[in-house]
């Protein structure tokens, strides 16, 4: 396959965010960050795929800003971001659906993630936040089980934005990461990048992506 200009470009953006992050750069992190979703949505992927690359550029810029207004903006935005991911992959799956035990395994691990998720966090958040993170918690934990329906790239990428969103989490809210930022924008940054990949009309064949 050809590689896309648009892969190219996002590579090129990713790079330079991270950078500014290293060395302290406002003014390009400011620059480079809402340019990372409008470059994926040059891939030319499916409606669905991008309403939710366009509510993860709210989030992004929401987010930019400090205080408890601005995270509950960027989290509303990412959570229809992955209510259209959800949508996405419920209405086209590429493996045949599971039954059985994969079911309930999924399901555990569901439960188990938001109970543990909200566990640790909830004695960190005050009241307006509590039930909006509780929410996002079910959301994601759904979309990340759908993912699997996509093969392995978004299946892949899901589990990354889970992480880049626990790691979120704990640095805002219970105590601050080594390097968070950093860590915390380069599982991001390649969890939308798998998740398109694998929602792409031509990586949509059971058993190549």
């Amino acid at each position: 396959m050809r590689w896309p200009g648009w892969l190219s470009g996002y590579l090129a953006c990713v790079l330079l965010h991270l950078l500014s992050l290293a060395f302290g750069w406002e003014w390009l992190r400011y620059a480079s960050k809402p340019l990372l979703m409008a470059i994926l949505l040059l891939a030319g992927s499916r409606p669905w795929v991008n309403a939710a690359l366009f509510f993860s550029w709210l989030g992004d810029v929401f987010l930019m800003g400090a205080g408890d207004l601005y995270f509950m903006a960027g989290l509303s935005s990412f959570l229809l971001a992955h209510i259209c991911y959800i949508v996405f992959f419920y209405r086209r799956q590429t493996r045949p659906a599971t039954t059985g035990r994969w079911n309930l395994y999924a399901l555990g691990g569901m439960g188990l993630y938001v109970g543990l998720f909200y566990f640790f966090l909830a004695p960190h958040l005050n009241n307006m936040l509590k039930l909006p993170v509780f929410v996002y918690a079910c959301v994601i934990a759904i979309m990340f089980v759908l993912s699997r329906r996509m093969g392995n790239y978004c299946w892949t990428g899901a589990a990354l934005f889970l992480l880049s969103d626990s790691l979120l989490a704990i640095n805002s809210f219970v105590r601050p990461l080594p390097a968070a930022s950093f860590l915390i924008m380069v599982t991001y940054a390649a969890a939308q990048l798998l998740i398109v990949w694998g929602c792409l009309p031509q990586n949509q064949r059971y058993g190549t992506n």
